[in-house]
Parts: structure tokens; sequence; C-alpha cells
């Protein structure tokens, strides 16, 4: 019996399990209601993320556990709204010797950004009195993990805690969250057009920001994020529909209708100004998130599953 196979969580705690790096007593650990309800959560979530996870894992290293956060600043929730949390929802995998971040979709469908925090880059991991889960790095970078179980939040606490104190590994004041390969999975610096490691091409966060800025909506789908992107461009055409088309229609030979003044035409430019430069920058920011794949990689090393 495997994962894949298996119909409810606890069957991989009982019978013939094939050898996998999912620790799955530590994993489905449940007592209690409402604890065997989270196990049934975090079954179908590794169910949806276990092919991408064993192309990513290291030979040896372990799963201890998944869990779903979002990680959204002040500024996506003013100019985003509640569709930050989405395009920023990740699975939370902690393993033997990292925690990894995977972009999962509303119904945990894994996406194509990867990223890790080392955990010899961790200084502290607590549980916060407003709900979130707070990982703080030895190089100050701060991230807070939303829409994180409350039972989830306690138990990474602690857990990390012990891994932070307890590891011989040097500690990394300079590592921070690292962006990994959509392609290979290696950590790739920085935003470069290509993978120095398989050559699989990369999308341009520039390019995303200057078409988002010419037309709001189309950086947004060359990213990727096709819902948002509809949403947007609709919202687009609405807008200057209203604004610039229907005044241009009117006929100028009506004496019903006074000719729109030129204070208009600069207030009306002055808006899409503003309005475009903003899509433009959440748009960069978005896109710098992760590596997004563009093509397909040249040479790609092979997969590595770990027993």
């Amino acid at each position: 019996m495997n994962l894949q196979t298996a119909k409810r969580y606890e069957d991989l705690l009982t019978g013939t399990v094939d050898p996998s790096p999912f620790d799955y007593t530590v994993m489905f650990k449940a007592e209690g209601y409402f604890a065997r309800r989270r196990a049934k959560i975090r079954f179908k979530l590794l169910k949806a993320i276990e092919r991408k996870l064993l192309g990513i894992l290291r030979p040896q290293e372990r799963i201890y556990w998944v869990t779903t956060g979002t990680t959204v600043t002040l500024g996506e929730q003013f100019f985003v709204g509640w569709i930050a949390y989405y395009l920023n929802r990740r699975a939370l995998v902690f393993t033997t010797e990292r925690v990894l971040l995977l972009e999962i979709s509303r119904s945990d469908k894994p996406g194509h950004l990867v990223s890790q925090i080392p955990y010899t880059a961790i200084a502290s991991v607590k549980s916060t009195w407003n709900g979130m889960c707070r990982v703080k790095l030895l190089n100050k970078r701060t991230y807070n993990f939303q829409s994180v179980p409350g039972a989830d939040r306690k138990f990474l606490a602690e857990f990390l805690a012990g891994i932070t104190q307890g590891t011989n590994a040097p500690f990394q004041r300079i590592q921070g969250l690292e962006h990994l390969c959509p392609h290979c999975y290696v950590q790739v610096a920085a935003h470069p057009p290509a993978c120095p490691s398989c050559t699989g091409g990369f999308k341009s966060a520039r390019k995303a920001a200057v078409m988002s800025f010419i037309f709001p909506g189309t950086g947004n789908w060359y990213l990727g994020h096709r819902g948002f992107a509809v949403m947007e461009i609709l919202g687009t055409c609405f807008t200057w529909l209203i604004l610039v088309i229907a005044p241009l229609l009117v006929p100028d030979d009506d004496p019903t209708i006074e000719p729109l003044a030129p204070e208009y035409w600069m207030t009306v430019a002055v808006l899409l100004l503003i309005g475009h430069s903003i899509d433009a920058l959440t748009t960069y920011n978005f896109a710098c998130k992760g590596h997004y794949p563009h093509g397909a990689a040249s040479s790609q090393p092979p997969r590595i599953v770990p027993a």
C-alpha cells in the first residue's frame, strides 16, 4: 500500500506500507475529533502534492509535517484584497533539512513556484496571539504565515524549536527564503533569465510589469494567474469604456450635450496612469516571489526518489 492507493489516512498507520520519505506516524498522529479532521485534510493535501514533492526531495530527506498557509503583506491586502491570499497560498512542508514552500491553488493543486528556508537560517518560530506562525531568520527577515491552523502553529513552533537548537550544522546569517528552479529544483539566486544548472528558462518579472502597465491583467496572464488576470482585464475594459470610449462616441454636433472640458481628460489621464502603475507594481511583486518556468529545460538531471 502507498499514499495514492490508501483510501484513508488510517490505512497508512496499519498494515504493510511501501517505503516512502513520509513519516506517517508523526504526520497523522491524531487524538480527538478535531485532530482526526485535520489529519484528513493533511492526507488530502499530501496526496495532491506527493508527485511534485518526490521530484524535489534530496536523497535520504524525509518529511515530518505538511500544512497550508499564506504570506500576505499589508500592501498586497490593500491593493489586491482577498485575492492576495490565494495568490500567496502555499503548502508548508517540513522535512529533515528545510521548510519547503510549494505554490498551491485553492483546491490544493500544486503550481510552479517552489521556495525553501533552510533550518540553519531560522532564529526562532512562534505562534502569535493574532493567529500567525512567525518565522524569524538570522538575517533579520521575518515571515508571518497566516491561515495556518492553530494546532499546527503550536506543533510547528515546538518542532522547529527543537530542530534549530539541536542541529550541528553551521548557522547561516546570510541565508533566507531561497527560490528553487521549477525545472530541476536547485536553488537559483536573484532572477536570471534561465537556470544555470539545467538551462530551463524563467519568465521575466520586468516583462510582466511592462505588460500590466500597458494593459492591466495581461502581465498576470503571462505569469499564469489566469483567473485573476481575466478579472483585471474585464475591469480595465469597463473602466476605459466608461471614462474614455463612451465620451468619445458622443456626437460633437449635439446641442443638448456640453463638450467635455480639457480638465476632464487630464483627470482621466492621471487616474489611468495611477491605476496602471499600481497594477504594474503589484504584478512585479508577485513575479518576484519565485521563478516562473518559461519553456522546458534542455538538460534536466535525473529525478531521484528517496527510499
